[in-house]
């Protein structure tokens, strides 16, 4: 009830099924090229990485005065990106629930501003019945 509400409050345009498209691959690009980056972030420093480097084995020196701090934490352009993409498969998994909503349940304006007070329900009875009495009226009519 508060999704209809909401969502008749902010009157969003129905976008068709090309901008749904085109924001589906927007996505799948986004997350496609933070998938390299991802994969090296992890392979670089852990002990995944280290199983299918293969079998090398070099022989190196170290000396004191040259050592080297590598980070193996990932980048904040990785998490960035994986902050937006994940922001806008959320979007776009409501505003798909949403519109199916809408499609199973309309609700028209009228009826989402008349409150249930007994007074607009007695109204709609009266109506409903009047409504039937017609229809009586006219089943009679046509024997």
């Amino acid at each position: 009830m508060l999704a209809r509400v909401l969502s008749r409050a902010i009157a969003f345009p129905r976008p068709s099924a090309r901008s749904l498209s085109v924001c589906l691959a927007l996505v799948l690009a986004i997350s496609l090229q933070a998938a390299p980056v991802a994969a090296a972030a992890v392979g670089a420093g852990s002990a995944f990485g280290e199983l299918t480097e293969g079998q090398t084995t070099t022989t190196t020196t170290v000396s004191a005065a040259a050592t080297e701090s590598t980070s193996t934490g990932n980048s904040t352009s990785v998490i960035v990106i994986a902050l937006i993409a994940a922001v806008l498969l959320l979007m776009v998994i409501a505003f798909v629930i949403v519109r199916d909503a809408r499609r199973v349940a309309p609700v028209s304006d009228s009826e989402l501003n008349e409150g249930n007070s007994a007074r607009a329900q007695a109204a709609r009875m009266r109506q409903r019945r009047a409504k039937a009495k017609a229809a009586r009226r006219q089943r009679k009519r046509n024997r």
